[in-house]
């Protein structure tokens, strides 16, 4: 179960992500890997995968989709196309494979993005999600941050920090450290982590 947020104010917009999946054996007994969860859209879009392990595929499917759709540009067109295109897909990989264990059948997508025809300052998120099996996928509404799974603790912090105007950096040093510690106490959480930043000069994955 991925363990993601993302966060924007004046100075530009975060995104974190762990890397461990989970994959079932013959016997049913889970496995944890690692993969890549946060991919670039285009140079001011992001989308980060999380949940059931067919988001990974889905986002990537996505991903090559929107290759060849370079005039779509606007955050907000873009999470409309999404919430489509990531319905079908997800609705085709149910149809064949049934639906996943019991207590893995979240799946959730986060699309971040920045336009300058946008309210200021600019920066949107999106949180496309189901629950059990849901389909279509509801779009859910979100403000300045999102943290999935929820955690109180940490979006009250970040809605603090994010309210007094931290920079990037501090934002990525917050997001990194919560990261550690979920991954502490979770089994389901690892390293490596992977972040990234929007600002108005475009996308750019990031070490804190």
């Amino acid at each position: 179960m991925t363990q993601a947020l993302a966060a924007f104010n004046e100075h530009g917009l975060v995104l974190a992500t762990d890397s461990r999946a989970t994959r079932f054996d013959a016997a049913g007994r889970p496995e944890f890997f690692n993969v890549e969860k946060l991919f670039p859209l285009d140079n001011c879009c992001a989308i980060l995968s999380g949940g059931a392990g067919v988001s990974v595929p889905l986002a990537l499917a996505f991903r090559r989709d929107m290759e060849r759709r370079r005039g779509m540009l606007d955050p907000e067109e873009i999470a409309a196309f999404a919430q489509v295109f990531l319905s079908r897909g997800y609705e085709r990989y149910l149809r064949q494979h049934g639906p996943e264990p019991e207590g893995y059948r979240r799946l959730y997508f986060i699309l971040a993005g920045y336009s300058p025809d946008s309210p200021s300052p600019g920066f949107q998120l999106f949180l496309l999600g189901s629950e059990e099996n849901e389909l279509p996928l509801r779009r859910i509404p979100v403000t300045d941050l999102v943290v999935m799974p929820r955690n109180l603790g940490m979006e009250m912090r970040l809605s603090q920090e994010l309210g007094q105007g931290a920079n990037l950096t501090e934002m990525l040093q917050m997001s990194k450290g919560f990261l550690e510690k979920m991954a502490a106490v979770k089994e389901e959480v690892g390293p490596p982590f992977y972040f990234a930043t929007i600002t108005r000069e475009g996308f750019r994955r990031v070490k804190p």
